[in-house]
Formats: structure tokens, sequence, C-alpha cells
């Protein structure tokens, strides 16, 4: 493995943070789930593009932004961000998807392909400690590796493939989840599947599964039981990360291929939708233990013009005390 030390662009600048209180919108009657939501982007010259893409315990935020087409990870902490960009892949790829309580981030990048002939470009993966150190995550043999979470115990999750045109289970099905800890990679059986959520330990594991190249579905795998979640007017849908009380968020598309986002919680499924009448779609991607979720929506000015911010959604105090 490469152990690679940087000193990561520390800028202390504040998040453009606009706080709108509103009910979910809810998919099942009866829902009880009350989000107050934030907007977040980074505020930094040239900014075209955030997402929030994961939150700890503490309430420290991992995501990436874009400025012009260079990509970069960033991390929100007590109001400073640090964007992270990973040493030696190539320049403005660096994502940042995960943190867990200790401050260790994991995410991906974008490399030049070595395995697989005819890939001009591969996918890589990383683990970034809280003091800066990386460590590169590639799964033995395969093509693309991407690390998606990270639990306290520092067990990460993503998933690994060979070429983009055999990932799906009807073209090969090369992609699989994975769960890695300390230099061992445990891949998980189904073909076609990414996961993208665990809780400590590993109890409950959250993903994907691609039957085919444009249709996917959300799965959970409690105990080591796998089955695909029936998310309420669905087509397709993506479970991207768990609790430790076994809520799950996602997103999904509808039959008007509408995307929206999701929590499923006590068997509960609640849409999530960024308030405003400017608000084309949302994907929630992350969910800490005290249930504040982060993801992302896309809103479209009076010109037609697309924007992608970041949000925060924390509970009510009394339904927290509940949980």
């Amino acid at each position: 493995m490469k152990n690679l030390r940087i000193a990561a662009l520390t800028i202390a600048v504040a998040l453009l943070a606009v706080g709108l209180t509103v009910p979910f919108e809810t998919v099942l009657a009866g829902s009880n789930h009350h989000l107050n939501f934030k907007s977040l982007d980074v505020d930094l010259p040239g900014v075209t593009l955030t997402q929030a893409l994961g939150i700890n315990s503490e309430g420290d935020i991992v995501g990436r932004y874009q400025v012009g087409s260079a990509g970069h990870g960033f991390l929100l902490s007590e109001g400073t961000i640090t964007t992270i960009d990973y040493p030696g892949g190539i320049s403005g790829t660096t994502q940042a998807h995960g943190i867990n309580s200790e401050g260790v981030v994991v995410g991906l990048y974008t490399d030049h392909g070595t395995i697989v002939p005819g890939d001009a470009l591969r996918t890589r993966a990383y683990l970034r400690d809280a003091s800066g150190n990386f460590t590169a995550i590639d799964f033995p043999g395969a093509e693309n590796t991407f690390a998606i979470k990270v639990t306290p115990t520092g067990q990460a999750v993503g998933c690994y493939h060979h070429q983009g045109s055999d990932f799906a289970a009807s073209g090969g099905g090369t992609m699989h989840g994975y769960v890695y800890q300390n230099g061992t990679y445990e891949s998980f059986s189904v073909p076609g599947t990414m996961h993208n959520g665990i809780t400590r330990h590993g109890r409950i594991i959250v993903g994907v599964w691609f039957p085919t190249p444009t249709e996917f579905h959300a799965y959970n795998v409690e105990e080591g039981d796998y089955q695909l979640l029936d998310i309420p007017n669905s087509i397709s849908s993506d479970a991207r990360d768990v609790n430790p009380s076994g809520e799950t968020v996602g997103f999904f598309i509808d039959s008007a291929k509408n995307t929206h986002g999701f929590l499923l919680s006590k068997g509960e499924f609640t849409t999530i939708d960024f308030p405003g009448a400017d608000v084309v779609s949302t994907q929630a991607r992350g969910i800490n233990p005290r249930g504040d979720i982060v993801g992302f929506y896309v809103s479209k000015d009076a010109s037609g013009v697309s924007h992608t911010h970041g949000f925060v959604a924390t509970r009510d105090k009394d339904e927290v005390e509940e949980k």
C-alpha cells in the first residue's frame, strides 16, 4: 500500500448557508419526520458546483466542489474548509465521499489506465487520515476501485470493476461491492453491486445493484441477508448511506423521470425534496448517528441554466430524542 504525507490546502472560509425550515414531503401517510434545510456552497472564486456527500457524528461534512472543469474534494469542519486533492492522480479529479468520527476520509480520483487494455483512464480510491496521510485503496487486479463510506473502526466500502462496459450484471458483472480494512479486502458475491454505506462492524450494508447499465436498484445487506429495497413510486433507486439506527438515505427516479432523495426509517419511506419552486432534483448522500442528512440539489434559473448546491438537513430536537 502506498502511504503518502501531504499538507492539504486549508482555507478558512465560511460556507454560504441559507436556512429554510420546512417539513418533509411524505411518501407514506402518517410520516412525522421534519427537516431543517440549509443550502451549502463552497464560497471560493470560480466555484460552479458544490455537492455534500458525507457527514460524521461531529457534524463534519465532506464532498466535492468544481471550478470550471476541475473538481476537488473538501472537508468542512468547524467553519473551516480544507481542500483535498490526492497526490499523483490527474489534477482536478479528486472527490471526498465519506468521513468517520475520527476524521478519516475516503474518496476517489482519476488516474491513467494501466491494467485493462483499451481503458485510457481508471478510477482509484484513497483513505486519508486526520493528519493528512493518504493510503491508496486498490482492489487487487481491478481496473477501477471506488471508496464511498468508512466506519469509526476504519472499515471502508465501495466497489471495484474492470471496463466501463462490463460492470453491470447483464454485461459480465465485473463490478462487486467490497469491504476494506487494514489492507484486507472482502468481495461481495453478487455481480453488478456497489456498497455505499456501512454500520459499525458491518452489521448493515446498503448499496446499489445494476442489472443493466441503465437500470439500478437500492439494496440492503443485514447480518448477511441480501435484499432489494422496494422504494415506492420509483423506477430506479440507489441507497447511499446508513446510520447505526438503521436509517437509510439515498435517491430514486420516479415514473416522470424526476429525481428525489429518500429516507427509510423504521420501515417508513419519506421523500426528501429541497424546498423551492426552482429546484428540479434532490439526492440524499449521507446520514450521521443523529439523523442529520447531507446531499445536493439542482435548481434552474430564469434562463434555464442549472446550478448544483450542497445541503445539510437537521432533525427537530424532540424527534432526535425519540430515536
